[in-house]
């Protein structure tokens, strides 16, 4: 509820402020001839343009209506030429000229404003208690964020106090606003790093934020030269109009390449709940890559916590690089901080912004198609299929496919949809047809009025790409082929992705000729390493073991990052050949695979 100023407390309260009877004889100044345009009732805040006693003697001659204006403004001149007393013996009138919630907050706030010059921090405080903000008036706003920086100031909250200067600093412009900047500075400067990262609050605006993590950066007398250059980097990115930018040391026109060597890597990691068995392969690899030697790993559980806390966790630790969180949602959240701190997340958000030193790392579905479209492109198929289960991850892996496929060819692929097991080979028998008539777009043909069919063209498909698992595929592929082979037709080359790997040593004969992109660390590459692993988590899943990969190349990786970025150069690693994309986007090109009775054997 607003809190109005009653006319009897407020005479009461200024009334302690009244001095001798003889400093209130200001009918003893000898009054001036002004113009009636003068002793017009001017704007309460207005510019101060002339010396107070004129002002002064203006209030001494001003009308009823125009008094408390000509009063206001004679108190607030001789405050700025430094004439607390003065200003005081009028003050004492002012609250009796005031009939307007307005006027009785524009009295409040002249009395803190006297009482904070006069060192009188509680009578200061006690006024801006009473002041209903909402009645006063907008250009008063200025004058009340000043009054209460310098009262915090001197009560010893000098983050407090920077926060009022950083909401008075985007009212102001020329030297006014230059010399608050500065107040700003100075204020921060003095402040360690580990309480300027505790001061920040989850609704502070990007002015506050961004002060607050620039000094952070800046008073960070443990950073080293690379750290602290990246970490500047990253600030003048995420705000690149702020004022605070004048105080950072001159910049490159273009980030210099990063060689990340940090001292302090902090993993986000679900380590407790439904996905801790996940997390702890993850962690298990980049333990592995660590090797004990390098920057210090502090691995932080991300699960039921607010990347906002854990954020702060981060920033309490010191440490100078994040690796995670794993969660998509996760990384948003984490992103939407803006941390000046490069991150590398292991997840792809949609929205990827472009930051010098922020890196995505997945092994996302969408992310192996890349690999099969263009493979299958190069192997001379022009009319592919897509055959894939009717849920939400199929239907991405598809759509993904198929916009991969019209970037490369300028046609859509043929994509349908399989649902239950009793009705395979009927989906399967009307993906195949290719006599139904097309559309006017050539696609979207629902022969039959099958609601699992999707989409066909008018060419017959060259090539399979199927978006199944293990179990789906020892289902589908036989059907594929019984179908087929009852046509006469030849059989289509199939492809698969990870979702489709089985394990060496039984053999699943409906596999033979099936084509499989991996990642080498499942096929053939590190075999000394697999071996190792294999002795001491004997009972390591496949997915298992592409998570401790995933975790070892996410660590293994970030010394090369800057240069990788910077360049057109591949990191062999366990996940596949790596590159990466403008965005900052970890690529991975896969291996292929064939497979005989029983072993994947490299493709030709």
């Amino acid at each position: 509820m607003a809190k109005h100023i009653q006319r009897g407390s407020v005479s009461r309260l200024l009334c302690t402020m009244v001095l001798s009877s003889s400093l209130l004889a200001c009918g003893a100044i000898e009054p001036t001839r002004v113009s009636v345009q003068e002793q017009t009732a001017p704007e309460v805040f207005s510019a101060i343009d002339r010396p107070a006693q004129q002002y002064h003697r203006l209030s001494d001659r001003a009308p009823q209506q125009a008094l408390f204006a000509w009063q206001a403004l004679a108190i607030r001149a001789y405050l700025q030429q430094g004439e607390p007393d003065k200003a005081e013996a009028l003050l004492a009138q002012l609250p009796l000229n005031a009939n307007t919630p307005t006027q009785q907050a524009i009295a409040l706030l002249l009395q803190a404003n006297w009482a904070e010059s006069s060192n009188r921090p509680e009578l200061a405080e006690q006024s801006l208690n009473q002041l209903d903000t909402a009645a006063l008036p907008e250009t008063g706003l200025s004058l009340l964020l000043s009054t209460q920086g310098l009262l915090l100031e001197k009560q010893g909250q000098p983050l407090a106090a920077v926060r009022q200067y950083i909401a008075l600093h985007r009212r102001l412009s020329g030297t006014e606003a230059d010399h608050i900047r500065e107040r700003i500075y100075r204020l921060l400067a003095e402040q360690s790093p580990a309480s300027l990262r505790m001061a920040q609050k989850k609704d502070d605006g990007e002015a506050t934020r961004g002060w607050f993590e620039l000094m952070a950066i800046v008073n960070n007398q443990a950073l080293q030269a690379a750290p602290r250059q990246w970490q500047l980097e990253s600030w003048s990115q995420l705000y690149p109009s702020h004022p605070g930018a004048i105080f950072l040391p001159p910049m490159p026109d273009q980030p210099r390449q990063a060689l990340y060597q940090p001292d302090h890597i902090a993993v986000l990691l679900p380590l407790s709940g439904r996905l801790a068995e996940q997390a702890e392969a993850i962690r298990t690899g980049m333990m592995h890559a660590h090797g004990g030697q390098g920057a210090q790993l502090s691995f932080i559980d991300t699960n039921d916590r607010s990347i906002d806390t854990v954020y702060q966790q981060v920033q309490a630790l010191g440490a100078d690089f994040i690796v995670g969180p794993l969660l998509k949602e996760n990384v948003e959240a984490l992103l939407a901080l803006q941390p000046t701190l490069p991150v590398l997340a292991l997840n792809e958000p949609a929205h990827k912004p472009e930051l010098t030193h922020t890196y995505y790392f997945s092994l996302s579905p969408e992310a192996d198609t890349v690999e099969v479209a263009h493979h299958m492109w190069e192997q001379g198929h022009r009319h592919p299929l897509v055959f894939a289960p009717d849920h939400e991850l199929g239907r991405r892996i598809a759509n993904q496919f198929d916009l991969l496929w019209q970037q490369l060819s300028g046609t859509p692929a043929t994509l349908a949809y399989f649902g239950d097991k009793d009705k395979v080979e009927q989906d399967i028998r009307a993906a195949l047809a290719t006599s139904a008539p097309p559309d006017s777009n050539g696609r979207q043909v629902q022969p039959g009025n099958d609601p699992d069919w999707v989409s066909a063209t008018n060419a017959p498909v060259d090539a399979l790409f199927l978006v199944t698992n293990a179990t789906e595929t020892q289902i589908t592929l036989p059907y594929f082929h019984l179908v087929q082979d009852s046509q006469g037709a030849a059989r289509l080359p199939a492809y698969v992705i990870s979702r489709s790997y089985v394990p060496e040593g039984a053999t699943v004969r409906e596999f033979n000729g099936l084509q499989l992109a991996d990642m080498p660390w499942m096929l053939e590459a590190s075999p000394q390493l697999k071996e190792e692993i294999s002795e001491s988590w004997p009972q390591a899943s496949s997915s298992w073991l592409r998570l401790f990969a995933f975790g070892h190349d996410a660590l293994a990786s970030l010394p090369q990052l800057g240069q990788l970025r910077a360049s057109s150069e591949q990191l062999p690693a366990l996940t596949g050949l790596l590159n990466i994309s403008p965005d900052g986007t970890l690529q991975r090109s896969l291996q292929w695979a064939i497979y005989q009775d029983g072993r994947w054997l490299p493709a030709r």
